[in-house]
């Protein structure tokens, strides 16, 4: 009704109202025309209607349209023409659904042809070794299964897609399995046999470079060259990399190739030879980029995506193996000899930039460094563990320089004491600076300083700053080590080898702050900056001094002990009790012998073991310490009676006569300067000895002035002989009261000696 009305709105009304209705108005008459007019002209729009529609569907027509045409007949109202057009929609939808079924059995055989024909191209192309035609032919057969699978809707669709999931399946199988066969002709590895055959022919005729073709155009080549990479990984690389095997490559104009591997033979040192793992590496990359992968960029980089980085890593494990005992030279060698590997690696397109191969040999480098160093400081530590205390000591050290023009005036009288007083004291200040005369040190240090300059002039030798580094803190380490891990020996029970371990301190450090130059160039060019030993010297004669401070107090205690009978004496005297003249004589001279027996026994002990100098300053300290007693035993009296100043004197001067004869007495110098006629050196220490003894000197004018007059002492005070032997005003005044009455004339002696201060 509503396709009618449209149609009809595009007609002239005006012709179908008849001219009756208009004439006599609406008559039944006139309006049963006018809706005679209406149905005719309905039905001509209806029957225009369907025919335009049936005109619409020629050919291939919409099945819902047809259903809806062919529902017309069920309206009630529905006249002829419906039940005309749904009879014709029906006939026509029953002739197209034929057509279809004719059609698609149409294309079913042809889809059966074209299968059968592409299958028989396939095994053609498979059967003439053309691997990347049968290929591209599965990749055309896979590409038809899938646009069949988005089409499939119906059972004789389902049955189609079968046959071609079964036939790509086939050929997808028969094609790997060709290439499967076909790969292993063209790399045979016999590593029973140590050979790897490539041969760049195919029996089929077709190059190798066909067969990676076809494996890139199946999407299968990963799968094959992971088991290339997996036999040279396995089977081949683990002995070139270790050593034990040596490579040899041949390519044969180009149709094959050879690589072989030989045991190599074993070095004298128990290793096997590495410089040439590079060497065959190398030779390796080349023949598989040109006789098996025949330069192909996509396959190379497809086989180092699933080569290189396990090789990377087989070659850092190899690698850091032979770390140990290997020089930095060779490392360095081998890490030049890596970065060329890596830049062939990159060039043929096996690895990408910044893979960085030679990175581990950068962290073996290193840690070589710390194995050299950990070296040296095993060989100390060996060293020192094995230190013999007892062993024969060693004689370092150079004849002292002696100042002939010195010892002439000497020998003529003409020698002030302040010059014997004073540096150089006889010296010649032009000689060598290490010119200390000759002194004992174990063979511990000794070694340990030979080893100290070895370890250096390795470091320069190698021209490597990390190596320097490394060196100079192992140099550090082993003086330190020398100093912990050997304490001084207990003087009181070993003074000798106490004095021997502070020769070995002094001499270690001595050494150290000669390191500068010695090496100063060489390393300060390496390093940067200069090197300096310094810090661990200064250490190094700390611990020195205060093992020789230990012998002096050992010694000096020795030595009060035997000068305490004297003292019992001196007691005695001050208590006004006096010996008689049988008695007293012997038990002066026993005390005196006892004294100067040790005296002479610590003389024979330092001089023996220390370097001239440090016996001469060792020497001075134990007359100070032991003189000094009996000075202040003197000093401290507040009244000293004329016999007994008179019999202190008895007593004391022998010993003061006679200290630095005995401590010199079993002293041998004839070895420690140059021989010059009439120069007895014994004779120049002992008068330097008195000189440099403040004590020494200060006891003699003590008692000196216990037997002078009072006027005398006021006179030798007031000239300053006094003061030029070290007694201080305070001293002399209180002597003067100890010795004498408390009268005007000593207070105006006193107040002259004040006035002369």
């Amino acid at each position: 009704l509503f396709a009618c009305i449209i149609v009809m709105g595009k007609l002239d009304v005006g012709r179908l109202v008849p001219a009756a209705l208009l004439k006599e108005g609406p008559s039944p008459g006139a309006l049963q025309q006018l809706l005679d007019n209406v149905d005719r002209t309905a039905e001509q729009v209806r029957a225009g209607l369907f025919a335009n529609m049936l005109a619409g569907v020629s050919g291939s027509a919409d099945p819902k349209v047809l259903s809806a045409m062919i529902t017309l007949h069920s309206i009630s109202s529905a006249s002829g023409t419906e039940q005309w057009v749904a009879q014709c929609a029906n006939k026509y939808m029953e002739m197209q659904q034929h057509v279809a079924a004719l059609q698609a059995e149409l294309r079913a055989a042809q889809a059966a042809a074209d299968l059968e024909a592409t299958l028989r191209e396939f095994r053609g192309f498979l059967e003439n070794g053309q691997f990347s035609d049968a290929a591209y032919g599965l990749v055309q057969l896979r590409k038809i299964l899938e646009d069949n699978t988005n089409r499939s809707s119906s059972p004789e669709k389902n049955k189609e897609l079968m046959q071609l999931q079964q036939a790509y399946a086939s050929c997808e199988r028969d094609l790997d399995e060709a290439v499967e066969s076909s790969l292993a002709e063209a790399f045979d590895c016999a590593p029973n046999a140590g050979v790897i055959t490539i041969s760049c022919s195919l029996p089929s005729g077709g190059d190798v470079g066909e067969l990676w073709a076809a494996m890139e155009v199946a999407n299968t080549v990963d799968k094959h060259l992971k088991g290339v990479a997996d036999e040279l990984l396995k089977h081949v690389l683990p002995y070139v990399l270790n050593g034990t095997a040596f490579l040899q490559s041949h390519i044969a104009n180009g149709e094959s190739a050879h690589l072989r591997w030989y045991p190599s033979t074993l070095q004298p040192d128990g290793k096997y030879p590495i410089e040439h793992v590079e060497h065959c590496c190398a030779q390796l990359l080349t023949v598989l980029a040109e006789a098996l992968f025949r330069q192909r960029p996509a396959t190379l980089a497809a086989f180092g995506r699933v080569f290189w980085e396990p090789f990377v890593q087989q070659y850092q494990a190899a690698f850091l193996q032979h770390v140990q005992g290997s020089t930095v030279a060779a490392l360095q060698a081998r890490q030049e000899a890596a970065h060329m590997l890596e830049q062939q690696a990159v060039a043929i397109g096996l690895a990408q930039l910044g893979t960085n191969l030679a990175k581990c040999l950068t962290h073996a480098i290193r840690q070589s460094y710390h194995v050299v160093q950990e070296g040296y400081l095993a060989m100390a530590r060996e060293l020192i563990v094995g230190h013999n205390p007892h062993a024969q000591p060693v004689v370092v050290g150079q004849p002292l320089p002696i100042d002939l023009a010195f010892y002439q005036r000497y020998k003529q009288g003409n020698v002030k004491a302040w010059e014997v007083l004073d540096p150089p004291s006889g010296w010649d200040v032009s000689g060598p600076v290490l010119a200390t005369g000759y002194y004992h040190i174990s063979n511990t240090v000794m070694q340990l300083v030979m080893m100290i300059d070895d370890a250096l002039a390795y470091a320069c030798h190698t021209g490597d700053t990390s190596m320097a580094q490394a060196i100079v803190g192992a140099v550090c380490k082993m003086a330190v080590m020398f100093n912990t891990m050997l304490p001084t020996p207990p003087a009181s029970d070993a003074p000798a080898l106490a004095l021997q371990h502070h020769n070995d301190l002094q001499y270690l450090a001595n050494h150290l702050l000669l390191v500068p130059f010695l090496f100063g160039p060489e390393l300060r060019h390496l390093l940067g900056a200069p090197v300096w030993f310094g810090d661990i010297a200064l250490q190094l004669r700390n611990a020195a001094k205060a093992a020789l401070n230990d012998t002096l107090q050992v010694q000096g205690a020795a030595v009060h002990e035997a000068v305490l009978p004297m003292l019992e004496l001196s007691a005695t005297l001050a208590q006004g009790r006096t010996l008689p003249a049988k008695e007293a004589e012997p038990a002066m001279s026993g005390a005196r012998q006892g004294a100067l027996h040790t005296l002479r026994r610590a003389g024979r002990l330092l001089w023996s073991s220390l370097a001239p100098g440090v016996a001469l300053e060792a020497s001075q300290r134990l007359l100070d310490a032991v003189l000094g007693t009996l000075m202040s035993d003197v000093l401290g009296k507040r009244d000293v009676g004329e016999i007994e100043g008179s019999e202190l004197v008895k007593l004391y001067r022998p010993l003061l006569d006679q200290a630095v004869p005995e401590l010199l007495g079993d002293v041998d110098l004839t070895s420690q300067g140059p021989a010059v006629e009439g120069l007895d050196l014994k004779e120049l220490v002992a008068v330097t000895l008195v000189q440099r003894s403040r004590e020494l000197r200060k006891l003699g004018a003590v008692l000196s002035l216990l037997e002078a007059r009072l006027a005398e002492i006021v006179q030798a005070w007031e000239v300053g002989t006094l003061r030029a032997a070290g007694l201080h005003l305070e001293e002399v005044q209180r002597l003067v009261k100890a010795l004498f009455e408390d009268t005007d004339y000593r207070a105006q002696c006193l107040q002259r000696m004040e006035a002369a201060e």
